[in-house]
């Protein structure tokens, strides 16, 4: 098993608070497959708004959750840094949201690479709150290398 701490993720990825969902990396196998947590404590700001009295993690946020996921997976693959790469998306090509994310949930990301062609990679991932499938989806990421700074 491979692990990652938050500040590792964070020498991979570009992403920062309040926009990086990534709390630990906990096992990958290089351009396969990616397994990521982010834990919600209960004062989450990301919830305030989303909505009061009942409070839902909105779904595209984790489509983004796991996209970041999908992002380390091509770090670690190529040996990217977040100082020489930046991934965008390409597109989401379907999602279905099947239960809720709440404050105080442990969320569980996988990412699984299903292609490559021109720096595009295709992905399917999940996430799931204990053994119960919250989300899933297909999309596609555009690697991007930074130039370098002069």
């Amino acid at each position: 098993m491979k692990t990652l701490a938050k500040s590792q993720i964070q020498d991979l990825i570009p992403h920062r608070a309040p926009i990086l969902l990534l709390d630990e990396i906990v096992d990958w196998q290089p351009n396969a497959w990616i397994e990521a947590i982010r834990h919600f404590p209960e004062n989450d700001p990301l919830f305030e708004g989303h909505f009061p009295g009942n409070p839902v993690l909105p779904g595209m946020l984790t489509i983004e959750a796991v996209a970041q996921a999908a992002a380390v997976l091509v770090s670690l693959s190529r040996g990217h840094t977040a100082q020489t790469a930046t991934y965008m998306f390409g597109g989401v090509n379907e999602a279905k949201f099947t239960a809720p994310i709440r404050p105080g949930d442990t969320l569980t990301l996988r990412a699984e690479q299903q292609g490559e062609k021109l720096s595009l990679f295709r992905f399917r991932g999940t996430a799931s709150v204990g053994d119960k499938q919250a989300a899933h989806c297909t999309f596609t990421a555009k690697l991007i290398l930074n130039k370098p700074q002069q």
